[in-house]
């Protein structure tokens, strides 16, 4: 029996912790691994970590303590009893779903003999965005594998960070549940049109992902700015209540764009809605490698994003939409114009886009890869070559 801990940063509905579940769950089926959680945060997939393994919980909500004192005595005392379990438990390996995990790392290390994988899900901007030189440091300091997404993230950690080429490898993505069998309905297009109220013959660019700097969504404004009268943009996802939402629309007012850029914070149809684009864009600055975009690829959309910003180009190419140049929006605007233009070409990039997706990203494929790698840093412990492990 082998024993491994995955580390999650959160529980959130995002897109590492949700691919980290669909490997677990799959992991599952394969009764010579044994493993447990951490999640070092909570979220709205709590229980779905909890459905799919042991959970140990890093954060400690007790709301009957009356003093500040007393509830960081409490704190102290309830992750020194994690810990003590998890070194009584003896694990052969631990993976971390995160670059972010640092200072969870620097505690594990000296209570366990095992090597530690880091899957990193981050480039640069995010890892500035999302931790702070010293638990970074400790993550390189404590990792002696790691995991990219992309063959562009793990080139970006070898000559960003020195880190040793064999030391670094890519674990093809899993799409998340229920994305192959995705069946868009022209009844489902057609609610969407009415819900946005769009003229009959209006184009529909769109995008999905947080209302974020990083995520481009000051790019998605400028890329409409271009535009002519008979497309509208479409943005799904983030929150109302982030700043950037205000900020937004106080620009889409300013522009006059505000009937024609459509800002949706939160929807429970992000598949409805993609089906109904005409192109998919990418305005991150940076993604290692989005889901989004298999997505939409499963979905038959031509994808425009940018170079230099992660793992996207690595899949679009020249075949599957265009690729412009790092924050060029006049350059991209002019990809999207040409394809809105052409119904034969979006077509065209569409399809290669979802021939790449069966050819790139079968669920076995990815799974051999994973179980594979785990192998591989297992073998450190055991002093051996790994075992030609396999998914059935």
């Amino acid at each position: 029996m082998k024993k491994i801990l995955f580390i999650s940063h959160d529980a959130n509905r995002a897109g590492a912790q949700i691919l980290l579940l669909r490997f677990l769950k799959k992991l599952k089926q394969l009764p010579e691994y044994q493993f447990k959680v951490l999640l070092k945060h909570g979220g709205t997939l709590i229980r779905d970590f909890e459905r799919v393994a042991p959970v140990y919980h890093w954060y400690h909500r007790d709301t009957q303590q009356r003093s500040k004192v007393s509830r960081l005595l409490n704190r102290k005392t309830f992750h020194d009893q994690v810990l003590q379990e998890i070194q009584n438990e003896g694990f052969d390996l631990i993976v971390s779903n995160t670059i972010t995990n640092g200072d969870l790392l620097n505690l594990l290390r000296p209570l366990v003999s095992c090597p530690i994988v880091t899957y990193a899900h981050e480039m640069p901007m995010g890892i500035s965005m999302y931790t702070d030189p010293s638990s970074f440091n400790q993550t390189l300091r404590h990792t002696s594998q790691y995991w990219a997404c992309s063959q562009a993230q793990r080139l970006v950690y070898i000559e960003r960070f020195g880190i040793s080429p064999e030391s670094i490898a890519v674990l093809p993505s899993l799409l998340p549940d229920g994305a192959w069998d995705l069946q868009p309905s022209a009844e489902a297009t057609q609610q969407i049109r009415q819900l946005l109220d769009l003229p009959e013959q209006a184009l529909l660019v769109g995008a999905v992902g947080t209302f974020d700097w990083r995520k481009g969504i000051d790019v998605f404004v400028q890329l409409a700015r271009q535009s002519t009268p008979n497309t509208h943009f479409v943005w799904v996802g983030g929150h109302e209540h982030q700043v950037e939402y205000h900020m937004i629309t106080e620009d889409l007012r300013r522009l006059g764009l505000s009937d024609r850029v459509h800002l949706i914070p939160h929807s429970d149809r992000p598949f409805d809605f993609m089906a109904t684009f005409d192109v998919f864009v990418l305005t991150s600055r940076e993604e290692p490698y989005p889901l989004v975009v298999l997505e939409a690829a499963l979905l038959a959309k031509p994808i425009v994003c940018f170079a230099q910003s992660g793992g996207a180009p690595d899949f679009v190419e020249s075949d599957a939409g265009f690729v412009a140049d790092y924050l060029d929006t006049q350059m991209m605007s002019q990809q999207i114009t040409q394809l809105l233009g052409d119904p034969a070409l979006r077509e065209a990039m569409g399809n290669k886009a979802r021939e790449k997706v069966f050819a790139r990203h079968q669920d076995d494929h990815a799974m051999q890869v994973f179980v594979q790698l785990l192998e591989t840093s297992l073998a450190e412990t055991r002093g051996s070559k790994p075992t030609r492990a396999t998914y059935p």
